[in-house]
């Protein structure tokens, strides 16, 4: 069987299956622990089950896939060549974008906080930068102006919408860092400020209200209070904006046998509520939406390699070598991502698979029921393609791991492993003595 199957049957619980096994043992062989293995395919599938899903309900639409979910130049590749456009927050971003083959005025530039080189980039190559407040707003005018060219903008709106969902990514509720409020007016006069400054053309508009969203009533409630403020801003300033971004944050499932929302679930819900709004608005806008998760979350797994099995008076740790340094989520979110132990089966045990960093915190699943497993085992992270190596770092002097992408039986490097000497690359060189 292929490679793709032995990942198949892990995430499907049968890492104890021998072509799962064989399958996690040629690629540890191969390219070493801890290692982040993509599915090529899983890919494919997700990206296509949003375009099935939207295209035939809202015929004007743009997909695109917010990259920093995971930056990998291949990964993002890849997804480009399914349909769908960039979403960046950062200058590295937008690069990214531009190495695997995205046109500048294809990309939309949505940091909350953006440097005057950024902008000075982003105007460079014709990105659509979405505008988060009135002081930004200022900076792209003068930017535009300095530069003899034209800002294609949009202002990204907080609509004080609460999804649900963990604190830590819930980007829409009003104490939210992020966008020009809709409550006292704050988005209305950015529209109308944006109308008189030199420099800027006003395409679009733009929210997102968090992430891993299970539940379409946020959605629902957001889309209605958008496109209400689209029909305000069309009465009372004149303005026909060519796009409504509606934001990502679709959930996928982070538990074994637990449905979440589907994009068709979400098309269906916002159908009714877009075909309304649009009979009241008179024209209909390109309807965008912008997942990362859902494009590559599941199609990810961290591969470690047991380093030692410890029983104390209060747990038990299976110590691994991998750290919060290479999946943060558990620590920063309190992420719980699924746990195979390769080629282990039978009566579970409650474990603490814990990482390799110097930390209290560096636990990466917490009072697991899973076979015991022994030094040199290998264990799998499920779920482990978005915020994973993207979220990556050097801490305690450990290199980055590698990154693998799985096509099939083929296996290809798409980011080679860090070495020792890179952990100083940056630093002067000591003379000896």
């Amino acid at each position: 069987m292929s490679l793709r199957a032995g990942l198949l049957l892990a995430r499907a619980g049968e890492a104890a299956h021998p072509d799962a096994v064989a399958a996690f043992t040629r690629l540890a062989a191969a390219h070493g622990t801890p290692l982040y293995v993509y599915d090529a395919e899983t890919i494919r599938e997700q990206a296509r089950a949003l375009l099935a899903a939207f295209t035939p309900r809202f015929p004007r639409l743009r997909v695109r896939y917010a990259l920093k979910a995971n930056t990998n130049v291949e990964i993002v590749r890849l997804i480009l060549s399914e349909g769908l456009a960039p979403e960046v927050v950062s200058e590295g971003e937008i690069r990214a974008a531009l190495r695997a083959g995205a046109k500048g005025s294809d990309v939309l530039f949505s940091s909350s906080s953006k440097s005057p080189s950024e902008i000075d980039f982003a105007l460079a190559h014709d990105v659509l930068l979405n505008v988060d407040n009135l002081d930004e707003l200022g900076q792209v005018s003068a930017a535009a102006v300095r530069l003899g060219t034209t800002a294609r903008i949009s202002f990204r709106i907080n609509p004080g919408v609460d999804p649900d969902t963990l604190h830590q990514i819930n980007t829409g509720i009003p104490e939210s860092k992020f966008g020009v409020h809709l409550d006292g007016g704050i988005a209305r006069k950015g529209y109308e400020t944006a109308k008189a400054l030199p420099g800027l053309a006003i395409e679009g508009i733009h929210c997102h209200i968090g992430s891993q969203i299970i539940d379409p009533a946020g959605y629902e409630k957001t889309a209605r209070k958008m496109l209400a403020f689209v029909r305000e801003l069309k009465e009372e300033l004149g303005l026909r904006l060519s796009f409504v971004d509606l934001g990502g944050g679709l959930g996928i499932p982070f538990e074994d046998g637990v449905p979440v929302m589907t994009p068709a679930v979400l098309a269906e819900a916002l159908k009714p509520i877009w075909d309304e709004e649009i009979a009241l608005l008179g024209y209909e806008p390109e309807l965008w939406i912008e997942p990362g998760r859902f494009v590559v979350a599941q199609a990810g797994f961290l591969v470690a390699r047991v380093n030692s099995v410890k029983t104390t008076p209060v747990k038990t740790f299976v110590n691994v070598d991998a750290g919060f340094n290479t999946l943060m989520r558990p620590a920063m979110y309190g992420a719980e991502h699924r746990v195979r132990v390769v080629g282990k089966d039978g009566p579970g045990t409650t474990l603490d698979v814990a990482g390799d960093v110097c930390e209290t915190g560096d636990i990466l699943a917490e009072g697991r029921l899973l076979p015991r497993p022994a030094a040199g085992d290998l264990v799998v992270f499920l779920d482990a393609g978005a915020y994973g190596f993207a979220m990556a770092s050097e801490y305690n002097a450990r290199p980055l791991p590698e990154e693998v992408l799985v096509d099939g039986d083929t296996a290809r490097v798409i980011r080679r492993r860090g070495t020792f000497e890179e952990l100083h690359r940056s630093e002067p060189e000591t003379p000896a003595g």
